[in-house]
């Protein structure tokens, strides 16, 4: 038998992933959530070919996720508080999915009596990624800081939509 399957990963950790698996890794997550968040509309309007309308008027192509948190935004028992949660989700994958990390490093130099150079030693590297807020400046945030802030929306989320019923 041919297998032409993609396996998925067997790590368990957040810190076993490189660069490239974290970005996989937060695109794979928002797609997750926002399958469920197609589930809670699909499952409010109850469409009578609910397949079809999950599949094509649900479609991230026709809707995007700011749409669908439009949505939710009318649905009167959603909680408010998760689509701003949903937006800042949605905001740190499209920084992964869209920017480049760039590397800052501090370095600290040391001076003998008259102030004249003697050593320097590296002291950290950063990773960071640039990202725009909801007010529209630009920031620059730790990239292990937006992963740990991503992965503990992510659990959030994935709580408050599964238990989610909106009757």
């Amino acid at each position: 038998m041919e297998n032409q399957r993609i396996d998925c990963t067997n790590k368990s950790k957040l810190s076993e992933f490189n660069l490239e698996e974290i970005r996989g890794w937060i695109i794979d997550r928002m797609y997750q959530i926002e399958t469920k968040i197609d589930f809670i509309i699909s499952d409010y309007f109850k469409p009578e070919n609910k397949g079809d309308f999950e599949k094509i008027i649900l479609n991230s192509s026709i809707i995007s996720i700011g749409g669908k948190m439009k949505i939710l935004r009318n649905i009167q028992s959603f909680d408010k508080n998760i689509i701003n949660k949903i937006g800042k989700f949605s905001s740190i994958r499209n920084a992964f999915a869209h920017l480049p990390v760039t590397e800052s490093i501090h370095i600290n130099v040391t001076k003998d009596e008259k102030g004249e150079f003697k050593s320097s030693q590296i002291s950290k590297i950063i990773s960071q990624i640039e990202v725009m807020t909801s007010s529209g400046e630009l920031k620059m945030r730790n990239v292990k800081e937006l992963i740990t802030e991503f992965f503990e929306l992510n659990k959030e989320l994935n709580e408050y939509l599964l238990n989610y019923n909106h009757s």
